[in-house]
């Protein structure tokens, strides 16, 4: 797990110093360490799961490549004083020894100025149900 989390730190630091622009905003958007200490788990009240970060940290490539290529906002949320913006599409992700199709979604806040922060990347993963 240190060597994944270590791997991902050196490849999101990299997109912190970049300029990548996102389609679906028009606009080009930021990756700061709040998303980074967002997805695993080092800030809130929530502590994740090492599965969970695992999955997270796994699904990362991802999160760039949806951001510069999407050009639909699939969905807004607002809370409180804070507005959130999903970003999704089809992936394929390793699963065990094979690759799945997964929907991914990539979330984005937006700040007091207008910029899109980078929060987080989830997949939806269907559970199989057991035979009775």
């Amino acid at each position: 797990m240190k060597k994944v989390q270590a791997d991902a730190f050196r490849t999101y630091n990299r997109w912190r110093k970049q300029k990548i622009y996102c389609p679906a905003f028009k606009q080009y958007v930021r990756f700061s360490l709040k998303g980074w200490r967002h997805i695993i788990g080092a800030t809130g009240s929530k502590k994740r799961s090492y599965q969970d970060v695992y999955r997270r940290l796994k699904l990362l490539p991802h999160a760039k490549s949806i951001t510069k290529q999407s050009t639909t906002i699939q969905n807004i949320v607002k809370r409180k004083s804070r507005t959130f913006f999903v970003l999704e599409a089809m992936v394929p992700v390793g699963e065990g020894n094979k690759i799945a199709p997964r929907k991914v979604r990539v979330v984005f806040e937006e700040d007091q100025k207008g910029n899109k922060i980078f929060l987080s990347v989830m997949d939806k993963k269907r559970y199989k149900v057991p035979h009775a």
